[in-house]
């Protein structure tokens, strides 16, 4: 049986013992991320993160933290406070899960299609979009090649979007 450790907003930790070892799992809130599309190219925000010190390119993204929501209607709202955009088409792409792993997470990717600009949305995070940017497969490729951009899960959804697309 799970013992909670610690509750944070974000994320809880967690021991189990099984067979006399104590395992040790980290759950984190359920996500989403917007792959915003035009032209097959994906925009990407240049984002400086002050926990963090330091920008990075990435893609819109946040938690499923309020209850009257869910991971659709949080992703419109992220693609507005972000970059000011809204988009008519909306398709759930892929979803990353891995329950009972070492690291729990579920995040929801949504492709985001005929995008409008909106007047200027105040982002209630204190993070500052520094740059917004399409980038295409090749972009994206040679980015993540000289290590701008991290090889992460989010980017193993991009890449199944341009695997996709280019068939």
């Amino acid at each position: 049986m799970r013992k909670v450790v610690f509750e944070g907003r974000y994320i809880t930790a967690s021991t189990e013992e099984v067979d006399g070892h104590t395992y040790e799992r980290v759950t984190l809130r359920a996500g989403i991320r917007v792959l915003p599309v035009k032209d097959d190219m994906i925009l990407f925000i240049k984002e400086y993160r002050k926990h963090e010190q330091q920008s990075r390119l990435k893609l819109i993204g946040g938690w499923v933290d309020k209850r009257e929501k869910n991971s659709l209607e949080i992703a419109q709202e992220e693609l507005r406070e972000e970059v000011s955009m809204s988009a008519k088409k909306w398709e759930l792409f892929y979803t990353y899960n891995t329950p009972n792993q070492t690291i729990e997470e579920n995040v929801d990717y949504f492709i985001a299609r005929d995008l409008k600009k909106l007047s200027q949305q105040k982002n209630p995070d204190s993070d500052i979009i520094e740059e917004v940017v399409f980038l295409s497969r090749e972009d994206v490729m040679e980015k993540l090649m000289k290590k701008e951009i991290l090889w992460d899960k989010d980017m193993v959804a991009v890449l199944l979007f341009f695997h996709k697309i280019s068939l």
